[in-house]
């Protein structure tokens, strides 16, 4: 199943005014106005990740807007990152089911079909509607198909289902490392890859995760597959690099190039390549 839409909506197509107050309006370009049903089939997909409270609202607008001026029309989003997927479960009491919340959110514009890609939960696709998730398996192939790598590495747990996966899809060896984090505060204390230096002498691996916010996970990695095996090319694939801290603490932890999706990636780097 995949979305093949006959109109995607851009920039081009509708304009944000925002008032002084914060509020917004969303107001469909002119010449987008004047076509008519056929020239979309009856299908419009919206592309996008929603990423803030505005990012919400101008979506929720676009959708109004949509209907108001064709009907009925079919209306997909593709929504490349699914927001909140990390918080896919209460674990405290008082706190808030973040992911649920959001998704309500989305659910409640009435999609006919939505795809995201690499959910960090299968969480996020039991709650959202209509929806499917394109794996990383599939996404990674724009990487492997000029890339010859002698191992996937998981960097935790919770991505080796993915990466073995990737690892099966690839015809690649798996190898898997794990976290210590201190319980109270979450910080990383100590990464432990299951690896010999024979294993990885003079060997190029690539790491794989969904996700990519501050990067520790992979700077501390990286220190870890060098101090077992200094002669190791380091290589980092995400879905969706936030890259808060920049690509630079990355490269000099020892990873010599960087792979992401167009997602939420908004910057750009020599040693970083955004798959389109």
């Amino acid at each position: 199943m995949q979305l093949t839409p006959n109109f995607t909506l851009s920039d081009g197509t509708y304009s944000v005014m925002k008032f002084p107050s914060g509020e917004i309006q969303v107001k469909l370009t002119d010449d987008f106005e004047e076509l008519d049903d056929e020239a979309f089939e009856n299908e419009i997909i919206i592309q996008g990740s929603i990423l803030s409270s505005d990012h919400f609202f101008e979506l929720a607008q676009l959708v109004d807007a949509i209907r108001r001026q064709f009907t009925p029309i079919s209306i997909g989003l593709i929504m490349p990152y699914c927001a909140y997927s990390r918080q896919d479960r209460v674990c405290n009491e008082g706190e808030a089911f973040s992911l649920k919340v959001f998704t309500n959110l989305i659910n409640s514009l009435g999609f006919d079909l939505i795809q995201t890609w690499d959910n960090h939960s299968d969480v996020s696709s039991a709650l959202l509607n209509n929806s499917f998730n394109i794996p990383v398996d599939k996404l990674l192939t724009d990487v492997t198909a000029e890339r010859y790598f002698d191992f996937f590495i998981s960097p935790d747990a919770g991505a080796n289902k993915k990466v073995q996966s990737c690892s099966k899809q690839s015809n690649v060896p798996m190898l898997r490392a794990d976290k210590i984090r201190d319980t109270a505060t979450g910080k990383i204390l100590d990464t432990i890859l299951y690896a010999t230096p024979d294993e990885l002498l003079g060997k190029r691996v690539l790491i794989i995760d969904d996700l990519c916010a501050n990067g520790r996970t992979f700077t501390e990695l990286a220190k870890a597959i060098h101090l077992i095996q200094p002669d190791c090319i380091i290589e980092l694939y995400v879905t969706h690099g936030f890259f808060s801290k920049g690509i630079d603490p990355l490269i000099e932890s020892g990873i010599h190039h960087i792979y992401t999706t167009g997602s939420v990636c908004t910057i750009s780097h020599p040693n970083l390549t955004v798959l389109e």
